[in-house]
């Protein structure tokens, strides 16, 4: 831990800590104006201010770029495009410096957003004339902008874990050095027990541990410090974009709302929402896929040699390919990218060392493995590879991801494995996610018509946007940083068909509950929920479901919750709960290895062939929370309640509420990818369809 606009670093097992304030503003007026004894309108405007948090002892961090401003997450991936499409290296200096020491000194680790305005505007129009078509009818219809919360984990957490208040630390190998306290970072796999760097491996005066900083943390840092370059090692850390805010969300809706008859009400209408500026966590280390050498782009070049290399997409069924399974012609992208390094020797081309060093990553759809392995020199003859300009790595341009080693930086060890730069890369939580929601409904409601009220709607809707998360989510990435519509698709809570009904029924005989017979046939009351809708969307996780198919992170330090999917090489088909036959996985379950003898497909397992890995350079779109539909779902609920006339002011009440009342089995979605085959599609437990529960209660009314 460290403190003061220094980053004193302060002894072994003081507590970090910070006192945060977030002031916060809210103002509004709203006015109801009647028009017309049949128009009404209705129309406000809010406005809020939300300021960024404000640390009392300075201790928040900004990620800056080398002329020590804050970096922009729009900027940085604009320029790393604009380079890569010009055959040039974009990979700067990144570091973090304390808000009060970064360009002029700032005062917050975001710009505040003025822009808060929250407009509104509805109308309402009851047509008169009791003969007309029109009569018992209303018209609404409505317009609001409203602004979403901003969570204070992601206000007040994350501008603390850049290099600043704490120092998070990472090494592979920790190798104890010659000096006593000191250490070194070695290769994996370097050194053993006898060696090995441990915390209190010196005790100190008090018997505490003693943390051997010399090497690894300084007195001081300096500001901005560059991890990597004026600091060797470092974590995956954090940053708030310069343009973090709240999202903005547009509401519209049109209704008509008609009585049918005295009892009975029909209303029809439309909802629709559109948000943007979505919170959207980024890593800033994504493969920039559009690089342009010999013409060609690397996400062509990519593309074209898994598709060689696996015989076409049919090759690829089931994930993964068969290796060397098509002749692979040589690339022009990676027969200039990789000219005079060495790296080609003692091989046809260029391209035919790409696919005898990284088979495995272009069966697998690894492509930040196989970048980050030419960009770092994986695959390169004893002694590596370096070009006339000095370059090191296979790649005849300069280091281009900010994870890949720096020799000079690595404490005498420059094999792979030694510390970069990052461990993956720096993350930056941006507000660039954007989505939408459509909806048509039907509601019929009918009161108290001899006992009997009931309600039923039905919607159709669909929800579809770049997979929203929690702000308290970390380390996540776009599946697509250069793209953010690649992951543009359903949303994970949407269902396309949603039905529910209630119904209360009270008989309207012996009300009065005279007599023995009045008291046992009067008092009831029945009372029914019924809820029922198609099934949200599944994914189905690719051969490593480890986020690599389109160059965005390592999929190790991070990641994203349901957003990579494998592609469909036939029809879609419907999913069910399928039965194997005889419970026995017999017929199409005679491959399945896992799971219950129950099965998301009528041909159980081998549905794994009609699905593939996304390939680079080939698809556009990768489904967003989901492409397959998941079980559709539903539920009867039933309560029962009987009450007894005692006396004049004496009651007494039986009731009984069966959830699940038929006890209805309801088979949870599964998860399922091909990296399981064995288990493809298998449903693995019972969830969200409860056993029946049954609660029985008596109550004395006095």
């Amino acid at each position: 831990a460290r403190t003061g606009p220094n980053l004193s670093l302060l002894p072994p097992l003081s507590n970090a800590f910070d006192q945060s304030v977030i002031p916060y503003y809210n103002v509004y007026f709203s006015d109801t104006w009647h028009l017309r004894p049949t128009f009404t309108l209705t129309y406000g405007l809010g406005y809020a201010l939300e300021m960024p948090p404000v640390e009392a002892n300075g201790k928040q961090t900004v990620l800056v770029d080398a002329a020590d401003e804050p970096l922009s997450t729009e900027t940085y991936l604009n320029n790393t495009r604009k380079a890569a499409l010009a055959g040039q290296v974009y990979n700067p200096e990144m570091g973090f410096a304390l808000v009060g020491n970064t360009a002029n000194g700032l005062k917050y680790p975001y710009n505040p957003f003025y822009g808060e305005f929250s407009p509104r505007v509805a109308v309402a129009w009851a047509p008169n004339g009791a003969n007309s078509l029109l009569s018992d009818t209303v018209f609404r219809a409505g317009y609001g902008r409203q602004y979403g919360r901003l969570n204070g984990v992601t206000q007040v957490l994350v501008p603390l874990l850049g290099l600043g208040l704490e120092q998070p630390v990472a090494c592979d190998s920790n190798l104890v050095g010659g000096a006593p306290g000191s250490w070194a970072c070695g290769a994996s796999g370097a050194g053993s027990y006898s060696n090995a760097f441990r915390v209190g491996q010196n005790a100190s005066a008090t018997g505490g541990p003693t943390v051997p900083l010399i090497g690894l943390a300084s007195p001081t840092l300096p500001q901005p410090v560059y991890p990597g370059f004026n600091n060797a090692f470092s974590a995956s850390p954090e940053g708030l974009d310069p343009g973090f805010r709240p999202n903005a969300i547009d509401s519209f809706d049109v209704t008509l709302q008609r009585q049918l008859k005295r009892r009975i009400t029909l209303e029809l209408g439309y909802i629709g929402r559109r948000i943007t500026h979505e919170y959207q966590p980024v890593e800033l280390n994504p493969v920039p896929y559009m690089m342009t050498l010999g013409g060609q782009q690397f996400k062509q070049a990519y593309g074209n040699v898994v598709l060689q290399y696996c015989g076409g997409l049919a090759g690829m069924a089931g994930g993964g390919c068969a290796a060397n399974a098509g002749a692979v012609t040589p690339q022009p992208f990676f027969e200039h990218a990789l000219k005079g390094t060495g790296y080609c020797n003692g091989f046809t081309s260029c391209t035919a060392a790409v696919v005898a060093n990284e088979g495995t990553n272009l069966a697998n759809a690894q492509v930040w493995g196989l970048w980050s392995d030419l960009d770092s020199g994986v695959g390169c003859p004893a002694g590596g590879c370096t070009d006339t300009n000095g370059n090191v790595g296979a790649f005849n341009f300069p280091r281009s991801m900010q994870s890949t080693p720096i020799p000079s930086t690595c404490n005498g060890v420059t094999t792979i494995g030694c510390s970069g730069a990052y461990t993956s890369g720096a993350f930056q939580n941006a507000s660039i996610g954007y989505g939408n929601y459509n909806a048509g409904f039907a509601s019929v409601r009918m009161a108290d018509w001899k006992g009997l009220t009931m309600q039923s709607n039905f919607t159709w809707s669909k929800a579809l946007g770049t997979g929203a998360q929690a702000q308290s989510s970390s380390e996540l990435s776009l599946l697509d940083a250069f793209d953010t519509g690649e992951q543009y698709g359903r949303q994970a809570w949407d269902r396309k068909f949603i039905y529910n009904a209630f119904l209360v029924y009270q008989p309207p005989y012996f009300k009065g509950q005279q007599g023995f017979i009045g008291r046992a046939l009067g008092g009831w009351t029945f009372a029914t929920i019924f809820a029922a809708g198609s099934g949200v969307p599944t994914q189905i996780g690719t051969t490593f479901a480890d986020y690599q198919s389109f160059g965005s992170c390592n999929g190790i330090g991070c990641g994203d919750y349901d957003m990579e999917n494998a592609v469909p090489i036939g029809p879609v088909p419907q999913t069910h709960a399928y039965n194997c036959p005889g419970y026995n996985f017999t017929g199409f379950c005679s491959k399945q290895t896992n799971g219950y003898p129950v099965n998301y497909f009528s041909n159980g397992v081998n549905e794994a062939s009609n699905w593939r890995n996304p390939i680079l350079g080939i698809d556009t779109r990768d489904g967003g929370a989901g492409i397959l539909n998941g079980l559709a779902y539903w539920n009867l609920d039933l309560s029962v309640k009987k009450s007894i006339r005692v006396a004049e002011s004496i009651n007494l009440e039986f009731q009984g509420v069966f959830a699940n009342v038929l006890n209805h089995n309801q088979w949870t979605d599964n998860f399922l990818g091909l990296y399981n085959d064995g288990g493809f599609g298998a449903l693995g437990f019972n969830g969200e369809g409860e056993p029946r529960n049954i609660e029985l209660g008596a109550r004395v009314r006095f």
